[in-house]
């Protein structure tokens, strides 16, 4: 839209708007919401990274976000580990979304992305012990569930043949 027509339109809200108006409206400035918060998106990012250029690396900062527990690296306050981050960053998927679907602050997020700048090696190395460490677990369960269900079948089929047995019985028990 054009400067002048967006005037007008402010300048016809400011009187007493109808409520078609205001319905009108609200879609519009909805739309136009999610663009600019896309594009502020887009902007911080860029500047982050011209940031980064510029100084050949993250910005010197104190990480608060990441601690290393019994589960490995994680964020701070919760059960989020940098390797399920990885997960997200290596599919591709926009900062924006991962800090979205983990409902991680600006800060947080940039202090994951320099953590994993920093400690590159140490952490792709961790990363792919735990992805074999997972499939081994995978493959441990797989095995395990296909015993069990091997054993439940087996159970299965034994009292389906107890059941025709004393159905039989009682069958032969009812004629005399």
């Amino acid at each position: 839209m054009s400067d002048k027509i967006v005037a007008g339109k402010r300048a016809s809200m400011k009187q007493d708007p109808t409520s078609q108006q205001i319905n009108d409206r609200v879609p519009q400035l909805e739309e136009e919401l999610k663009r600019l918060q896309s594009e502020l998106a887009v902007l911080r990012s860029r500047n982050l990274v011209e940031t980064l250029k510029e100084t050949d690396g993250p910005l010197p900062r104190e990480n608060q976000t990441i601690v290393r527990t019994e589960r490995g690296l994680v964020i701070k306050g919760t059960r989020l580990t940098l390797y399920e981050i990885m997960d997200e960053i290596k599919k591709k998927n926009s900062l924006k979304n991962i800090r979205d679907i983990y409902e991680l602050t600006d800060e947080e997020l940039l202090d994951i992305l320099d953590y994993i700048h920093l400690h590159k090696e140490d952490v792709e190395k961790e990363y792919l012990e735990v992805l074999q460490s997972a499939e081994q677990n995978r493959k441990y369960w797989e095995e395990r569930n296909q015993e069990l269900m091997a054993k439940t079948y087996q159970q299965k089929e034994t009292i389906r043949a107890k059941l025709r047995e004393w159905r039989e019985q009682y069958r032969t028990d009812n004629k005399s």
